[in-house]
């Protein structure tokens, strides 16, 4: 009984409580308060916009002429020309009416469509969509922005925009604004992830692919697409060539089965750094080295960072890709040396593969104590934690591993990250050891239970 490790074993069962919970349950939700609220509307309250015109009908008050002692009448008095309050308006709220909303819209689709064409702004009870006539066929275009905040991505929210033909089916899908990594959207963009929306009919269920790597990303545009299209009244089936039963439509972007092979590779890299009984060669650990940056690198460019600790907390759902490299990762901390730092990470074996080749011809001595580089990173990790935790969601691309194996030469973390490997020839392991958010988590659980 004495030698059971208590905190090992509690730590496992409250990581899989965790796993277990969030795997049943699903995210929690981060609720839009305002957004969710229901208005009543009664005959004496009806909500307006502040500054609109209302006509309102005039109140009468007690007179002081009984008539034919019948009781009391209630006698017009005379309009004062008082306007009325309207209902304040909430921020962020009714957008639809706004003007420079319809203008931005109609702007946006002039600039997506490379051609002439006429647009029309249209309230459909309280969402709009813009009207395209475009080569002598109508369209009609809208996006998610300001009005569908409850689906998140990797950094919350997505913009998205989509254009109806009038067959009822979808013309295009466009990646309008977002948080989102930017090497993970090229990779979807280069995935060819929209065209898989073209011509799908605006009814029933469809399933279409989602992109290994950019998961997270790919299916919450499905599901922003879904509710987006689920914006438009049934009149709206007016305009179309045929009706179609538009609440009915939903598309679901699935994980292939390749997350699969995905996992237990990425498992038996675990199982590789965690076992003791096989002697650990220099030469195996290259051949880990390589696997890992050529398959979990550049192959499927997924990483594990600490955002994905925290990402139920946040609304955003796991894939079970990213769910079971997670669990595989605390258990490492938890049971092992920091199992994923060691032996998982691709950025980790890129950094010693190129000080192994370069021969260690340029190494130096780090130029700050243990303590000072523990706490710098330390102080990194809560930092962006109590930062995204916040709302400042685009703190967690915090991170250079999608665009450096993503190849992302548009993006400026892919020369931070050419240099931190540049810098490593000399300071080896400088990122892991002062500026990874992740590696600090891991080895505080990896620390805590060992004590």
């Amino acid at each position: 009984m004495n030698n059971i490790p208590v905190k090992k074993v509690l730590a496992t069962l409250i990581a899989g409580a965790f796993f277990l919970f969030f795997w049943i349950n699903g995210p929690l939700q981060v609720a839009d308060v305002l957004g969710d609220l229901e208005i009543e509307e009664t005959e004496y309250a009806k909500p307006i916009l502040v500054g609109a015109h209302r006509e309102t009908k005039s109140f009468g008050e007690i007179g002081d002429v009984e008539t034919r002692g019948d009781g009391w009448v209630l006698i017009d008095k005379q309009d004062t020309g008082v306007d009325n309050f309207g209902m304040v308006a909430l921020e962020g709220e009714n957008v639809a009416f706004d003007p420079e909303y319809q203008r931005r819209l109609e702007g946006k689709i002039k600039k997506l469509i490379d051609d002439p064409i006429q647009t029309k702004p249209v309230i459909d009870g309280d969402f709009l969509y813009i009207e395209v006539k475009w080569k002598d066929k109508t369209y009609y275009y809208a996006e998610s922005g300001g009005i569908i905040r409850h689906i998140k991505g990797y950094g919350g929210p997505i913009n998205v925009g989509i254009l109806i033909n009038d067959n009822g089916a979808l013309e295009r899908v466009y990646h309008i604004s977002s948080k989102e990594t930017q090497s993970y959207l090229v990779k979807v963009q280069k995935a060819g992830y929209y065209n898989t929306y073209v011509d799908l009919p605006l009814e029933e269920m469809h399933e279409i692919d989602a992109v290994s790597g950019a998961t997270l990303t790919t299916t919450a545009i499905a599901s922003t697409v879904t509710d987006l299209v689920h914006q438009f009244s049934e009149e709206f089936t007016d305009h179309l060539d045929q009706d179609r039963w538009m609440s009915s439509f939903t598309v679901e972007a699935i994980d292939s089965w390749l997350w699969i092979l995905h996992i237990m590779v990425i498992g038996l890299m675990f199982v590789y750094g965690f076992q003791k009984k096989y002697k650990k060669s220099k030469r195996d650990i290259r051949i880990l080295s390589i696997v890992s940056v050529v398959y979990i690198g550049f192959f499927m460019n997924s990483s594990f960072t600490y955002i994905s600790f925290i990402h139920p907390f946040l609304g955003t759902t796991l894939s079970p890709l990213i769910a079971f490299y997670a669990l595989f990762s605390i258990l490492g901390g938890i049971w092992g040396r920091n199992t994923y730092c060691t032996y998982v990470c691709p950025f980790g074996h890129v950094q010693r593969l190129s000080v192994q080749i370069s021969g260690k011809r340029w190494v130096s001595k780090f130029f700050l104590s243990n303590k000072w580089v523990s706490g710098i990173r330390n102080a990194f990790a809560i930092v962006l934690l109590t930062g995204v935790l916040l709302g400042l969601r685009s703190w967690g691309n915090y991170e250079v591993f999608p665009d450096l194996f993503g190849l992302d030469f548009a993006s400026g973390w892919l020369l931070v990250g050419i240099s931190v490997v540049l810098i490593n020839l000399k300071f080896p392991f400088i990122w892991c050891r002062i500026a990874c958010p992740t590696g600090a988590v891991l080895d505080g659980i990896s620390t805590v239970c060992k004590k």
